[in-house]
């Protein structure tokens, strides 16, 4: 019988991350690469869509890979992926490159340490940020567990 613990445990695995940003990243690609005369592209605020997603998946990307914290080689990769949405948005019709849309990824990628203490305040996700700190934490003699 499984208790609440082990559902709390399942949640908050770097697998249900994973899960949850491949399906984010899907999403935001078709958004991305939709014709701008979809009505879900146009009915969204476009640089706030922009500091949301980036928010987001900032969270998804830190909590995927707990072991190593928020970190450059994580903001390097999202603000690639932002660069990689203008690239092929300056080749689709009716949409184009905006250095605007990549600062507004960035305020999203800024945004996501300032309110990461509130989300550690939720029990599912500070125990598993500290859990998996903790195991990847050399002991006193420097040996990793």
């Amino acid at each position: 019988m499984r208790t609440v613990g082990s559902r709390s445990a399942i949640f908050a695995s770097p697998l249900t991350f994973r899960v949850l940003l491949a399906l984010a990243l899907l999403i935001i690609n078709y958004l991305a690469f939709s014709p701008t005369e979809t009505p879900i592209v146009t009915n969204l605020n476009d640089k706030a869509s922009h500091i949301l997603a980036f928010l987001c998946l900032a969270f998804l990307v830190d909590f995927s890979w707990p072991i190593s914290r928020w970190n450059l080689p994580k903001i390097a990769s999202l603000i690639s992926y932002g660069l990689f949405i203008e690239v092929v948005q300056f080749f689709l019709p009716n949409r184009l490159f905006s250095l605007w849309d990549l600062a507004a990824d960035a305020i999203g990628l800024l945004c996501y340490p300032l309110i990461l203490p509130l989300l550690l305040k939720i029990h599912i996700f500070e125990s598993r940020y500290n859990s998996s700190a903790k195991a990847s934490s050399p002991d006193r003699a420097g040996r990793l567990p």
